[in-house]
């Protein structure tokens, strides 16, 4: 009888072990931001007029954007993360930037990617 008293109270113990101790929320409007820092907000393919990735700024509160593609799935609907600051931090990095194939299977391979315009809320 003891034994599985013991058990179960070992297993609690550890369940509350791996539990943080503070649960921390963010605003939802910060999400977009923390997720941003995770990639690129560009494909690696430059836009062919100008030889380098090139933003198309939306607006602020703008979430998603559809890309298309050829074949199978033809569309799929991604989050916008990436947004512009205030500052300017300076002359972005150069890179081997692939150029748009003569026969594009992406949307993204056009070298013109979504950025959301600066918005800086006065949520507390």
């Amino acid at each position: 009888m003891n034994k599985p008293l013991a058990a179960c109270a070992l297993a609690i113990a550890a369940i509350l072990a791996a539990t943080p101790a503070i649960a921390t929320a963010e605003m939802p409007y910060l999400k977009p931001l923390r997720r941003a820092q995770m990639y690129n907000w560009h494909a690696q393919y430059a836009y062919t007029d100008y030889g380098v990735p090139t933003s198309l700024v939306v607006p602020p509160t703008a979430q998603l954007q559809t890309n298309w593609s050829w074949g199978a799935p033809s569309m799929r609907v991604s989050r916008i993360d990436h947004q512009f600051t205030r500052n300017y931090a300076g002359p972005g990095m150069p890179g081997p930037w692939a150029y748009t194939p003569h026969n594009p299977a992406d949307t993204a391979q056009f070298g013109v990617y979504y950025v959301r315009a600066p918005w800086y809320p006065t949520q507390p």
